[in-house]
């Protein structure tokens, strides 16, 4: 059948309509449900910035129904500032707002820098089909995140932000993940693959942002408070990788075997208990397993005869065109790192998987050459189902029931590793045919 002209403006509108429907209506229901009770994750924020207002004590328990406390630095508190000025029911209705915004923001920016990177059809059409799915795929995350008026869209933003900026304007990418790294601390691990690839006005720029914006709230909050603000803060950190609390109060921060965490690290902590092996095969099977995931990524390199280092470094590397999509599929393989190893990796955090999702649909959309679409399909397909089943659940921890055994035990981190390593895979074997026929 021959295609009409006005068949790619009528599927583009159909897809745009169709993004904004679902993620408007998801917007409207939580914000209405904010009205009726706002004592979400939400709270956490707006505590920690009332206290900051009202000269009191960031990391206390200032929910009387909630131990739960602020644990990151000033930086995040003091941008919600403006909302405490609002009521708590207020406050996090306006948030789902703007964390809609941000999602928005992130699917835009994301296809287009990942549909760019790969020499995508930059159409009519083809751009929000891959949103669109996009958004499905992460549907269920992306309910989670909002529902509890959490803040990793705006970390997110940052991620992708500094993806887009990094070929053109290396310094403010690396600003811009500094940034990000005083709200929550993901992007500390975008620095080793910047030193590795020799970038140093990313890596300076991340140095600058990352100290001038931890020292911002000495404007504030005035420069000893701020001071033992961060001091607190970045103590978390020990006590996320199962360091020793301090004797007197700060942040509470829960144990890496914490029954609410999908990561990696939590399930082998939870094993390592059972079997009494204490924390040091807690760190023996997570040093294991990080080994195991660098060496399929470094054999996917080897075996589709892409180049991980020759000619990779420097400015050449990060500007030349035949490495550009190598670029995006290192970024996203590290925002999967993250979660597979972070010492806390609850359901909801995996919302910002939306760049793996899109990453996924421009593949799955746009046909390219020789490139085998199948097994990245049969991957998403059972990613996304890994994410939702089983159906059944008879609690809300892991003590009990199929669902919280199957996520305790590795059942989501992993499909979502062998789905990158499907997506790795894929775009590595298109980017060596593209350089073979552009030579």
């Amino acid at each position: 059948m021959n295609r009409t002209p006005g068949e790619p403006l009528g599927l583009a509108r159909f897809c745009w309509v169709s993004t904004f429907v679902l993620l408007g209506m998801m917007c409207l229901f939580q914000a209405l449900n904010f009205f009726k009770n706002a004592d979400m994750d939400f709270r956490i924020y707006y505590d920690a910035s009332m206290a900051l207002r009202t000269g009191q004590d960031m990391f206390a328990a200032w929910n009387p129904d909630s131990p739960l406390t602020y644990i990151y630095p000033p930086f995040l508190a003091i941008l919600f500032i403006p909302l405490t000025l609002l009521p708590l029911e207020v406050a996090a209705a306006v948030w789902t707002v703007i964390s809609m915004i941000l999602l928005l923001g992130c699917l835009w920016i994301g296809a287009r820098e990942i549909m760019t990177r790969f020499d995508g059809a930059q159409d009519l059409a083809t751009l929000p089909v891959i949103i669109l799915i996009a958004t499905l795929l992460s549907l269920p995350r992306i309910k989670a995140e909002i529902d509890q008026g959490q803040v990793d869209y705006l970390v997110l933003m940052g991620i992708i932000g500094s993806l887009a900026l990094l070929r053109r304007h290396p310094f403010l990418a690396g600003v811009v993940l500094g940034l990000v790294a005083n709200i929550k601390y993901q992007t500390v691990i975008f620095v080793p693959l910047i030193i590795i690839r020799g970038w140093w006005s990313t890596l300076f720029g991340f140095i600058l942002g990352s100290i001038g914006v931890a020292f911002f709230g000495a404007f504030v909050l005035g420069w000893d408070v701020n001071l033992a603000y961060l001091t607190e803060s970045f103590s978390s950190l020990v006590l996320l990788f199962g360091g020793e609390p301090p004797a007197d109060a700060g942040p509470m921060v829960l144990p890496l075997d914490w029954v609410d965490s999908v990561s990696l690290s939590s399930t082998f902590a939870r094993w390592s208990n059972v079997l009494e092996w204490g924390s040091g095969g807690t760190y023996l099977m997570i040093g294991v397993s990080a080994v195991l995931c660098l060496g399929i990524g470094w054999s996917i390199y080897l075996l589709t005869g892409v180049s991980l280092f020759h000619e990779r470094g420097g400015e050449r590397g990060r500007t030349s065109a035949r490495f550009q999509g190598l670029i995006a599929l290192e970024w996203i393989g590290l925002l999967v790192a993250v979660l597979a190893f972070a010492p806390q990796t609850k359901m909801r955090h995996l919302a910002i998987l939306v760049p793996l999702m899109i990453l996924s649909a421009q593949f799955l959309v746009v046909k390219r050459g020789s490139v085998h679409r199948l097994p990245l399909l049969l991957a998403t397909i059972f990613c996304a189902l890994a994410m939702v089943l089983p159906l059944e659940t008879v609690s809300e921890t892991f003590i009990m029931g199929p669902r919280e055994t199957w996520r305790a035990n590795g059942g989501v981190i992993i499909p979502i590793l062998g789905m990158y390593f499907v997506a790795l895979w894929v775009g590595c074997r298109w980017v060596q045919n593209t350089s073979q026929s552009q030579q």
